[in-house]
């Protein structure tokens, strides 16, 4: 039987907005996307019904995430198992309410590995723990995560974002992940040209208005040379640098 994903849509899929849709989490759709890629089953698993499931589907779908399943299990699972129960039958559930709960000399997991034992983001205003944003991504969410080894605790970061990380084995306090983390240059976000949106099919990109007004994540469709929002707006290659502008991450200043 194939990999079964359920997903949860509010707070996992995109910021929790409920009942509205919130800004997609890119980092969790595309590792769903990859799995898809690779034969996972993925299935929609949320408490949405009616016009807000349908709305939480759409949006998925202007996102290029399509579901195998919608709040029940896979169709060979149920073919499989001859049932059809109100808990949907998965490999694994995706939940940002989720907690593992630990098995015997096992470490509670609570961060990007399952021996995760402290995961938090440093306070804003505490220049001893600060982080600077992630220098491949240009995210701002970068945390800081204790977990065991077979030589004792240990400290890394990563950023939320995108997962890039910093993980030396040998740092037993924050200080020394900080240092190594601080030391790299952030990449400047300058406006994305034709030629790179062209190298860019199915990413995200955030489209700003030339003349004012709120930022907006869109995939890049090279196809068709445009630029896709959720519930259906366009950004038109040829109007690039006329109308509108794209950077790969949301500007410090962005609305």
């Amino acid at each position: 039987m194939r990999k079964a994903i359920a997903i949860d849509f509010d707070g996992c899929l995109c910021t929790d907005a409920y009942p509205e849709i919130g800004e997609p989490n890119w980092p969790v759709i595309r590792r769903a996307l990859a799995e898809q890629k690779a034969g996972a089953g993925l299935i929609l698993w949320t408490c949405r019904e009616g016009n807000l499931l349908q709305e939480a589907v759409t949006a998925c779908e202007g996102w290029g995430l399509a579901f195998d399943a919608v709040n029940e299990s896979l169709p060979d699972w149920i073919e499989e198992f001859g049932t059809r129960p109100r808990k949907v039958g998965a490999s694994e559930y995706w939940d940002d309410k989720a907690a593992r709960i630990p098995t015997a000399q096992r470490f509670f997991v609570g961060g990007a590995g399952d021996d995760s034992i402290e995961l938090f983001e440093p306070a804003p205003g505490n220049e001893n723990m600060k982080l600077k944003p992630c220098p491949f991504c240009g995210g701002t969410s970068i945390f800081y995560e204790r977990y065991g080894s077979p030589a004792g605790e240990r400290w890394r970061c990563w950023c939320a974002e995108c997962l890039a990380g910093i993980d030396p084995g040998t740092a037993q306090e924050t200080g020394q992940v900080r240092e190594m983390w601080n030391k790299r240059a952030v990449p400047s976000n300058l406006p994305l040209t034709l030629d790179q949106l062209r190298e860019m099919d199915g990413e995200p990109v955030c489209i700003a208005p030339v003349d004012g007004g709120p930022y907006t994540w869109m995939l890049v469709d090279t196809k068709y040379e445009v630029c896709r929002e959720a519930h259906g707006g366009l950004a038109v290659f040829e109007n690039l640098g006329k109308t509108w502008v794209a950077y790969r991450h949301k500007p410090e200043n962005g609305a």
